[in-house]
């Protein structure tokens, strides 16, 4: 069996400054606090943990008392992005604010605020619940409407004067789709192509690859955005893609009988996760049908790179000096 890992996998660039971010203060040894989830990646989030990453209580915040616990300590805000009001209550709390937000997400919040005072209605292509969304829609002062869907589009009814645009990691087609009926309806309508271009670029790029395979292995978070694309797209050209977190979730054995098998990830998933699960793959060729390995020495704990560990050398190191 040949596992190759695309070579073209790899964290977008928002997603590498979020963890170079952390990984810099938490070695100096900080104290260093978020709000959810860092990215999209739990496993990623877990070895950052490791590292000695906590999350900040929000109910504290609201304490005058119990908030003191947070005085000078770091609060890295989250790639994709941070409402005001929290931003406010932690800096109330006498913490450092480190902004690890996407730059792509913060354009998307600079124009949504730029024109809300200009009186523009904000409409935002997109899931409702994702963070990146409800920072968006907190900025609009009310002003937002949320769609996912070409129905949405035909059958809302919106204000002439408004601003389209969408959540970074939408489906690119799912936004023209939405861009193409909404332009006919509105002539007014403003349109801001906020889609990651990074991942534009990672859909062809898993494409070619995922074509190339037998079957293909894609490790990505089961809440990411940017991973159901990924993923969706490299199913539609290769069903045998399997969707995973990590080794705990595949069976290697169903894999025995391919001679090219690919290893994939998404714009969440760090370099140590695709080289986890090669290793892991590499050591179990010789599995039988009941999932026995055949193999010996499989050392994941050098992996994770939690304190003490091994510092593997695809973990790019780009300290950036908090703000």
């Amino acid at each position: 069996m040949l596992i190759t890992i695309e070579p073209k996998a790899r964290p977008c660039p928002g997603v590498d400054r979020a963890i170079a971010l952390a990984e810099d203060l938490l070695r100096r040894g900080e104290v260093l606090y978020t709000v959810g989830q860092l990215i999209h990646n739990r496993r990623e989030v877990e070895r950052l943990e490791g590292l000695g990453l906590k999350q900040v209580n929000l109910e504290y915040l609201s304490d005058k008392g119990k908030r003191k616990l947070y005085n000078g300590k770091h609060f890295l805000v989250r790639a994709h992005g941070e409402q005001r009001d929290i931003l406010q209550k932690i800096l109330a709390a006498g913490m450092h604010i480190v902004d690890a937000t996407c730059p792509i997400v913060r354009h998307s919040q600079e124009l949504v605020e730029h024109h809300v005072r200009d009186g523009w209605r904000i409409i935002i292509v997109g899931d409702k619940n994702h963070p990146e969304v409800v920072g968006l829609v907190a900025r609009s002062e009310d002003n937002a409407v949320v769609i996912s869907s070409a129905e949405e589009a035909k059958k809302q009814d919106f204000e002439d004067r408004s601003l389209l645009l969408a959540q970074t990691t939408v489906d690119p087609v799912v936004f023209a789709d939405i861009r193409r009926i909404l332009s006919g309806r509105l002539s007014g309508l403003k349109i801001a192509d906020t889609a990651c271009r990074f991942l534009r670029t990672r859909q062809n790029d898993i494409t070619v690859f995922a074509k190339e395979q037998e079957a293909l292995v894609f490790i990505g978070g089961k809440n990411s955005s940017n991973g159901r694309l990924l993923y969706q797209t490299a199913k539609g050209v290769n069903q045998r893609t399997v969707l995973v977190e990590g080794p705990s979730d595949l069976q290697p054995a169903a894999f025995r009988n391919f001679s090219r098998v690919g290893i994939s990830g998404g714009a969440s998933t760090p370099r140590w996760q695709l080289e986890e699960m090669r290793l892991y793959l590499e050591n179990h060729k010789q599995d039988d049908n009941s999932g026995r390995s055949g193999s010996k020495g499989l050392n994941l704990k050098g992996l994770k790179n939690k304190k003490g560990g091994k510092i593997l050398w695809w973990m790019r190191r780009n300290p950036i000096k908090p703000e």
